[in-house]
């Protein structure tokens, strides 16, 4: 039962990320586009493709250490659909479930920040709503690939 019940949450899950990965790209167009007329309007056009390059550059710094926690957190996720998994079990997984939350929300938080300091329509405001907008976009990416292989894997009852 118990298990049903995990491995439904865990479907839910993917659904959610899926629907909010739509949502952040959205999102990252519109303001790529925003931040583009804004750049062009001041013409300083050449400041938004280095604002485009430094998050590449960013995200490619950024790409392992985010499919490594990604995996982790993946993998945790599927030990709590195992069947036999004990209490014990149970409460370690959900101790690194809070560790891993609150690390995601100082990620956020430290984001969020550092876009309200930002002085408007510059390099930096740009540069770090795009980082944030594309970290959790490969944040959720990855954790989606490592849960879908993590249940391809998994022996079917």
């Amino acid at each position: 039962m118990h298990d049903n019940v995990a491995f439904l949450r865990l479907r839910r899950t993917l659904l959610i990320h899926r629907s909010v990965q739509i949502i952040l790209c959205i999102l990252l167009v519109y303001m790529a586009l925003h931040f583009q007329q804004l750049f062009q309007a001041k013409g300083m056009l050449q400041v938004f493709r280095n604002s485009l390059l430094a998050t590449l550059l960013l995200q490619f710094a950024l790409f392992f250490p985010l499919r490594r926690f990604a995996s982790k957190e993946a993998q945790r996720e599927l030990a709590v659909v195992e069947a036999g998994a004990d209490a014990e079990r149970h409460k370690h997984l959900r101790q690194q479930r809070l560790i891993g939350d609150t690390l995601k929300g100082a990620v956020f938080l430290g984001f969020a920040t550092f876009i309200m300091i930002a002085p408007p329509a510059t390099f930096v405001l740009s540069t770090a709503f795009f980082c944030f907008i594309v970290t959790v976009v490969t944040y959720l990416q990855c954790f989606n690939f490592s849960v879908r292989r993590g249940l391809a894997d998994r022996p079917s009852a």
